[in-house]
């Protein structure tokens, strides 16, 4: 039985390889590999300024937000999926995992938060 789901994979991947090569498809074979990687890179990496040392997960609410945070900036960003009506609180939820996590005050929410990323400055 594995070895026929062994052989049925191995014809399935000579096809789409042999698909590729007839049409001189390899650039695009690694155009796509290339673009897959970036997407996939960005999922839960911080923006410029922020580096992994300073960071913590916490639940508030409904939401699961990843902090990163400097010495006067944070970023909370939101790891879980939510229905468009659920995405009411998520800002004022992004701000209060950054207070939790940093132990410090906001001072302002920054104009490029969304529901996904909440960017505020800090004071502590």
């Amino acid at each position: 039985m594995l070895w026929l789901h062994l052989k049925a994979s191995d014809t399935g991947v000579n096809s789409v390889l042999t698909a590729i090569g007839q049409g001189g498809g390899m650039r695009e074979l690694w155009i796509v590999c290339v673009g897959v990687i970036v997407v996939l890179s960005g999922c839960d990496t911080p923006t410029v300024g922020f580096s992994y040392d300073k960071t913590g997960r916490i639940d508030i609410g409904k939401n699961r937000f990843l902090v990163y945070y400097s010495d006067k900036q944070a970023q909370a960003i939101r790891l879980n999926n939510q229905s468009l009506r659920g995405l009411k609180g998520t800002m004022a939820d992004g701000g209060a995992a950054i207070e939790a996590v940093t132990g410090c005050k906001i001072t302002a929410l920054h104009a490029k938060s969304d529901t996904v990323l909440t960017r505020a400055s800090l004071r502590c």
